[in-house]
């Protein structure tokens, strides 16, 4: 596994990220990358708040799958 800030560590992150869905990618970059609180996060993306926490949901177990296998 590479240590944190190696280049693979970024590469496999990207790979991983280019797997998920553009909705689901999106929610969690907005939330898990940038920091944003679910309500600015659902506002920049266009939708409610609970469709925006129910995607990060699924982006997140979707990734942890990805990364783990």
């Amino acid at each position: 596994m590479p240590e944190q800030g190696d280049p693979l560590l970024a590469a496999d992150i990207d790979d991983v990220l280019s797997r998920l869905s553009p909705a689901h990618r999106a929610v969690l970059v907005l939330r898990d990358v940038e920091g944003l609180d679910e309500e600015s996060a659902a506002a920049l993306l266009g939708v409610p708040a609970g469709t925006a926490k129910s995607r990060l949901h699924r982006a997140r177990q979707s990734f942890r799958r990805a990364w783990s296998g």
